[in-house]
């Protein structure tokens, strides 16, 4: 453990300029090319220490002037002020996100658009550390193609299943895929020459939703129906993980008509709203479905216009989610519900009676409406929020290698 003066050694101008360096970038990320006042006004910095960062960050190759202006709002003296923003031809991140049925790697700029992407499947019963291996070798595979080079990519976001210890890099629990205490971040680490940080998946997801699609400071909850059920807490403008980076676990909250889980409990709700149980009860109506569970949901998906019966079974998995997310509702008070999975596909056949039972079951929602939506990146949501993680670690913060002092570089 780190000793605790290190925490307390007083801001100077190096660890200033740091700091005004990450600030000015995330306005930039946030907003757009933006004009050098505008990121006076939005950081309340002066208008040399604006231009002292935009100068490092260009010469950092995160910032770039993009040719523009800002339009002037009213006639004044000077000439027109620049717009800069972000500079994505040579930083790169990767993402890797672990499903329970699939594992996608993306390669990312600072953006987090997916620029290059690849899947590898999923092998019940594999042992994690060659899981793992086979993550690395595809990211290997994916840089080779892509002819990035070692120095361009900043580090690894990992969106893993499970419980996740994220300042350790470990998946403490993932009943899914049955694993226990793996180190996924030492393992990828000792595999590839980049650093990496590993975080929940669903948590990822929020985090890619609210970086990118802008929720911004937004109280939120994200959720995502696959496998199991999930969600992220979004509040002051970050995930929350709770004290055991466990917060966000409905999917084993107990409803009425639940079943035994693979976590041990009988009566989550993944038991009854999870593709699983969706393509189950699908199954028991008769006719052909796919054999794969998330194929047999993407029919029932597809069939919901014309077959009311189709309709009737995610009309009953939105009610038993709206009912958990209902007591979510009452202790945390989000402003939005955001959705992903492919049940989201299903458009208001699905969301319109998630909103209802929502609404029928909170106290809060006497007061105001508690608002209802399909997440922005579909089923790349996973990457988009694993690079979210890699940039918020390597890219974004303060405390990112990119942007500490090195000898002979301005402040």
């Amino acid at each position: 453990m780190r000793p605790l003066l290190q925490r307390a050694i007083p801001l100077n101008a190096i660890t200033a300029g740091r700091r005004n360096r990450a600030q000015v970038l995330e306005v930039i990320q946030r907003n757009g090319p933006v004009s050098r006042p505008f990121l006076v006004q939005c950081t309340g910095l002066t208008p040399g220490t604006i231009s002292n960062a935009v100068r490092d960050l260009i010469r950092l190759g995160l910032v770039r002037d993009t040719g523009r202006f800002a339009p002037r709002v009213k006639a004044t003296a000077g000439a027109p002020s620049p717009l800069v923003g972000l500079d994505g031809s040579w930083h790169r991140v990767l993402s890797i996100h672990q499903g329970v049925s699939r594992i996608l790697i993306g390669g990312h700029d600072l953006a987090g658009h997916v620029l290059a992407a690849l899947e590898l499947p999923v092998h019940r019963g594999e042992a994690p550390a060659d899981a793992v291996s086979r993550m690395a070798a595809g990211a290997r595979r994916l840089i080779a193609g892509q002819r990035w080079t070692a120095d361009q990519v900043r580090g690894i976001g990992v969106g893993a299943v499970g419980l996740v210890d994220v300042d350790a890099g470990i998946v403490r629990a993932a009943p899914n895929l049955r694993w226990a205490d793996v180190p996924m971040r030492d393992l990828l680490e000792s595999a590839l020459s980049w650093p990496v940080v590993v975080h929940n998946n669903v948590h990822a997801m929020a985090r890619g939703e609210q970086r990118f699609a802008g929720l911004g400071e937004v109280d939120a909850v994200y959720v995502y129906v696959g496998f199991g059920i999930g969600s992220g807490l979004l509040t002051g403008g970050r995930v929350f993980r709770g004290a055991h980076d466990a917060a966000g676990e409905i999917g084993h909250l107990e409803v009425t008509g639940g079943g035994p889980c693979t976590c041990g409990k009988t009566g989550c709700l993944e038991t009854v709203a999870a593709e699983p149980a969706i393509a189950r009860r699908a199954r028991m109506l008769g006719g052909k479905w796919a054999i794969g569970d998330k194929e047999a949901v993407a029919e029932v998906v597809l069939r919901t216009a014309n077959r009311p019966e189709c309709a009737a079974l995610l009309t009953d998995a939105a009610r038993a989610l709206g009912w958990a997310l209902a007591q979510v509702c009452e202790v945390f008070d989000p402003g939005v519900i955001v959705v992903n999975g492919i049940v989201a596909e299903a458009g208001p056949a699905f969301l319109e009676p998630l909103a209802a039972a929502i609404r029928d079951a909170t106290f809060a929602a006497h007061s105001r409406e508690i608002a209802v939506q399909r997440a922005s990146f579909g089923r790349q949501a996973g990457m988009i929020g694993a690079a979210a993680m890699a940039l918020d670690t390597f890219v974004y913060s303060p405390e990112a290698d990119l942007l500490i002092e090195r000898k002979r570089e301005p402040a």
